[in-house]
């Protein structure tokens, strides 16, 4: 049953009643996840939105050797990837399919692209991207905890942005109400290596990760990995653009697996510790 039914999963507002299936309940905008409810005759089951993101990247071909999302004041920001094994360096730990990415290859505009194509996408991407939460918002408690040089440079970033953000209301066709979804991105979004030119995008299931300055893990494309092995035969359902998370080295059972979203390490003067605490703030919320 659960096999057939995660293949089957929809959008829907509101459970029938004695029928046997899945419904994937959307929730607001900026909610907290995917909600699956089974319904089996008369009686309800809702799974947590960590078993729905499970079984949407089942459903949707992402490969994970025995990952599991996690809910949890275990994880560095409240939820995120575990292992459920002991890991040595080296194990391809996830495989995301290409087609799955939201990406750009405008330089300037590259967020208000991934927005408009988030905006249409197809409904399986939709799902996901419902899902999203996080980037910056104008938290005053978190932006009183920063020095007056960093809040200052917050400022000159912020309007940065959103000088941007109008060129890209023209270019691409945003909305005003756009601009939570535009700031969700600038913190979801990364570089894409050289196998995809270099193009930024949106990655399911890596965009779980959380930040740490000593990452376990790394990302690459198939193509990336392979490059100096070209004579090796490479798996045969795999694209040279689908994306791995590799370990970078031997990890625990029940560890979080992170990456380093920012090199915080040549912050040497007063002036470059401001630009990186307002860095993270304008782009990730923290």
């Amino acid at each position: 049953m659960w096999e057939v039914a995660t293949r089957n999963l929809y959008f829907a507002e509101e459970s029938q009643q004695n029928s046997s299936f899945l419904i994937l309940l959307k929730p607001p905008f900026r909610g907290g996840g995917m909600h699956l409810l089974l319904t089996l005759g008369s009686f309800c089951f809702c799974l947590s939105p960590d078993k729905a993101f499970e079984a949407w990247c089942k459903k949707n071909d992402i490969y994970s050797s025995r990952i599991s999302c996690r809910t949890t004041e275990a994880s560095i920001g409240g939820r995120g990837l575990f292992t459920d094994h002991d890991v040595r360096e080296g194990e391809v730990l996830a495989t995301i399919p290409a087609r799955l990415l939201l990406t750009s290859n405008d330089k300037a505009l590259w967020a208000g692209e991934i927005a408009a194509k988030a905006k249409v996408a197809e409904p399986v991407i939709a799902e996901w991207v419902s899902t999203w939460s996080g980037g910056f918002s104008e938290d005053v408690e978190a932006m009183g905890a920063l020095g007056e040089g960093a809040r200052r440079q917050v400022g000159v970033k912020l309007e940065k942005r959103r000088k941007q953000f109008e060129e890209a209301k023209v270019l691409y066709g945003l909305e005003r109400d756009d601009w939570a979804m535009y700031n969700m991105i600038w913190s979801r979004a990364c570089y894409l290596g050289p196998q995809w030119k270099n193009e930024i995008g949106i990655i399911p299931f890596f965009d779980m990760l959380n930040h740490t300055p000593k990452e376990n893990v790394r990302l690459s494309s198939l193509g990336d990995a392979m490059r100096g092995f070209e004579g090796a035969l490479k798996p045969a359902d795999l694209d040279e653009k689908d994306m791995l998370i590799i370990a970078k080295e031997d990890i625990a059972k029940d560890s979080e697996l992170l990456t380093c979203y920012l090199d915080e390490g040549k912050a040497d003067s007063k002036e470059d510790r401001d630009e990186l605490a307002a860095r993270r703030m304008v782009v990730w919320g923290f």
